[in-house]
This record gives structure tokens, sequence and C-alpha cells, in this order.
């Protein structure tokens, strides 16, 4: 019997064997990882502040000494007057 292009080749009880076993490794480390990437996640989001002045990971708290925004033009000063020839 031979093997046709596309078709994975049939492999002996032992070779099965350590395929599984690796596979479980495999499953495993990516359940660790899992496990992990959500922990940190919940430690880093409750040490944060998310009120209106806070972020994620860092708290950017109103400052006394800044300038205000200055105003945007109306509609009719911002546009370029046509027909300026």
């Amino acid at each position: 019997m031979t093997n046709t292009p596309g078709t994975p080749p049939q492999l002996d009880e032992r070779a099965r064997q350590a395929q599984k076993k690796r596979n479980l490794w495999l499953a495993l480390a990516l359940f660790g990882f899992v496990i992990l990437v959500g922990v940190t996640t919940i430690v880093r989001l409750a040490d944060s502040e998310l009120g209106p002045d806070g972020g994620f990971y860092w708290s950017n708290p109103p400052q006394d000494n800044s300038k205000s925004m200055p105003d945007l033009a109306a509609d009719n000063e911002s546009q370029p007057e046509e027909g300026g020839d």
C-alpha cells in the first residue's frame, strides 16, 4: 500500500503514543499560558483606577496650571471664500 500525496503516513503504536504524549504536553502548556494571561490581566486591572480621570494602567490627574483650549472657529469663518479673483 503506497501513500498518495496529501495523506499522512501510517504510524505504528509506539509513534502514536509519543504523538499523544507531545499533544498532551502542548495542551497543558497552552492552558497554563491562558491562565497566566488571565491572572495577569485581573491583577493589572484590579490595581488601576477606572474613574473618569484614570486610565487602565496610569492615573492622569487634572492639572491646575494647564491652559484652556481655544474655541473653534464657526463654520463660515473656517472655510475659504469662493471666487477670490
